[in-house]
């Protein structure tokens, strides 16, 4: 297992989680423009974006174990909301292209570093 791919894929699965529970608040798209949701709609972003950090949470703990993969991980998904509020109003498309690129580059850095 190569810890630097888990901790790069751990990043990219907590951006996308975080991104995907930003973009499914009714408070959030009213303020962005964009279309309300249904309730079933609003769920499945709810799942997908806690699936997403509960993968984050276990990549982050399989990379640098039990004790520093948690700590590593507060402050990865500390780190990354801090820039995920700044930059969300002012730079709408590029959030989300990078959360759509980073949901794609999860589950592969996690491959490819299980693999190793």
């Amino acid at each position: 297992m190569n810890a630097p791919l888990m901790a790069a894929g751990s990043a990219c699965a907590a951006w996308a989680g975080m991104a995907v529970l930003c973009f499914q608040s009714s408070s959030q798209r009213r303020r962005l423009g964009l279309r309300e949701q249904s309730g079933r709609e609003q769920w499945r972003f709810i799942l997908a974006g806690t699936a997403l950090l509960a993968i984050s949470l276990v990549a982050a703990v399989s990379a640098d174990g039990s004790q520093f993969g948690v700590l590593l991980w507060l402050c990865q998904t500390g780190m990354l909301g801090m820039a995920l509020i700044c930059s969300l109003p002012f730079a709408r498309n590029a959030v989300m292209a990078s959360a759509r690129l980073a949901a794609l580059l999860a589950p592969l850095s996690l491959a490819a570093a299980s693999a190793m």
